[in-house]
């Protein structure tokens, strides 16, 4: 939490200095989790976080005025964001699920889900999971997808939330017969996905494996038993992360969706409804094309198909790396706000007080058109934010809490000083977030709300 906010913390509560209550995380009043064990206890435990309303006090000020290093969402650009890959679904009669990971925010997820007749999302920690359930009671959300391979530690913490939420489908990724044990066990069959690795060789199995051949085989006998329901397949494309064009984003996810209709065909049952999940940001963004609309592959009798990403609700430097289709730097979202503490005219260079930990060490990719650390922005403080427009300087060199300013390009850089406030688009959106408790909100030059993001795993 951070030293400015002025919070106190008693083992798992926080107190707001200032604030008229305490807060408690919801399971501690629950009668039913007072004997819960600590394999199902909330990690979130570890994190508390305030409320929106204990932040309030942020909403009216202008954006020079807030504490940095902190991180700065357009508003109208993320419901901009998640629109386009809703109709992008649409268009194409596909379906498409959420995920989360990118933001970790209630506000994003209900814009995510609009428009959409699924209700469904992806999740990468319990902890996001967990922070989900008041989606769930609402109705907003129907099911959640754990988006690893499954660890069997988490299985305590996921039964124990299909247990309080009885209508919600947990689902979960499998790519070795060890997970399948630890969600034997339950009161309901657990919905499971095979992870396939499409060519990016994280995790997953290769669609003409024997590998995957004996987990479905493990499968099949489970499901027989009513221990687990094969869902479908899945697969991501994280190495598009690495393309440079959209032409490459594209032949990406037709080797994608290749895989998971290999992996689909290994049941030899055709008439199986399956859902087929491929994806990730520049590979569903790449699937508007007329080429993959008219794709022999999309004719896949009753299979299900969907597409799934989670970083375009924000975007950041990579994904434009990447080249999406009429995408630029008026569609990144999120951009890091810091202070200028000294400036070198010796050397041409321009320290401020923002670190890896509240910007990420990610490089940027090959090649990329956007080199550095972070590229900042031409805002000053009071000036009308300007969502394409360039400082002149780039992120050059980076440590723990501090950054040097480089030079960058033909243009005339903005003059810097001492005690300026600047705005950084960073390389990816993920890491940089994760670094900040909430994001300050606005579509101007002050705040019009602050979103906590859920912090732990």
């Amino acid at each position: 939490m951070c030293f400015w906010l002025g919070c106190h913390f008693t083992d798992s509560r926080v107190r707001v200095s200032g604030a008229s209550q305490t807060l408690t995380h919801p399971e501690e009043s629950d009668p039913a989790r007072k004997n819960k064990t600590r394999q199902d206890m909330s990690s979130s435990l570890c994190f508390p976080s305030p409320t929106r309303e204990d932040l309030a006090h942020f909403v009216g000020l202008p954006l020079g005025a807030l504490p940095t290093p902190c991180a700065i969402v357009q508003e109208s650009t993320v419901r901009r964001n998640c629109r386009r890959l809703v109709e992008v679904a649409r268009d194409l009669g596909v379906g498409f699920r959420p995920h989360v990971k990118t933001h970790k925010t209630t506000e994003i997820t209900r814009l995510q889900l609009e428009g959409l007749q699924s209700r469904n999302v992806i999740v990468s920690t319990v902890r996001e999971a967990e922070a989900l359930e008041p989606l769930v009671r609402e109705g907003v959300v129907a099911g959640i997808l754990y988006g690893l391979p499954l660890p069997p530690s988490a299985v305590p913490a996921l039964r124990a939330l299909r247990r309080r939420n009885p209508g919600v489908d947990v689902a979960v990724l499998l790519d070795h017969p060890a997970q399948i044990p630890a969600v034997e066990e339950g009161e309901a069959p657990w919905s499971v996905f095979v992870k396939v690795d499409n060519g990016y060789h994280r995790a997953g199995l290769p669609p003409d494996s024997s590998e995957l051949r004996n987990l479905l085989d493990v499968v099949a006998a489970k499901e027989s038993e009513g221990a687990l329901k094969l869902v479908g397949f899945y697969s991501h494309a994280g190495h598009s992360y690495g393309s440079t064009t959209q032409a490459r984003s594209l032949q990406l996810l037709l080797e994608e969706l290749h895989a998971v209709l290999v992996a689909a065909r290994v049941l030899g049952d055709n008439e199986r409804e399956l859902v087929l999940s491929v994806g990730a940001t520049p590979t569903a963004l790449a699937a508007a094309s007329s080429e993959w609309r008219e794709h022999e592959l999309l004719k896949h009798g009753k299979w299900s198909l969907e597409l799934h990403a989670g970083v375009y609700t924000l975007l950041d430097l990579q994904q434009l790396a990447t080249r999406p289709a009429e995408l630029g730097l008026a569609d990144v979202a999120l951009t890091i706000m810091a202070e200028v503490v000294s400036v070198y005219p010796e050397r041409d260079e321009v320290l401020v007080a923002l670190g890896s930990t509240a910007l990420g060490r990610e490089p940027p990719p090959k090649d990329s058109i956007y080199p550095g650390w972070g590229t900042v922005t031409a805002w000053k403080e009071g000036q009308q934010w300007d969502g394409c427009a360039k400082s002149g300087w780039i992120v050059s060199r980076i440590s723990q809490e501090h950054a040097v300013l480089a030079r960058h390009g033909e243009q005339q850089a903005v003059e810097l000083k001492v005690g300026a406030k600047v705005r950084v688009w960073p390389q990816h959106a993920c890491i940089a977030g994760n670094g900040h408790g909430w994001y300050f909100v606005t579509d101007g030059e002050k705040v019009t709300d602050v979103w906590v993001r859920w912090r732990g795993w």
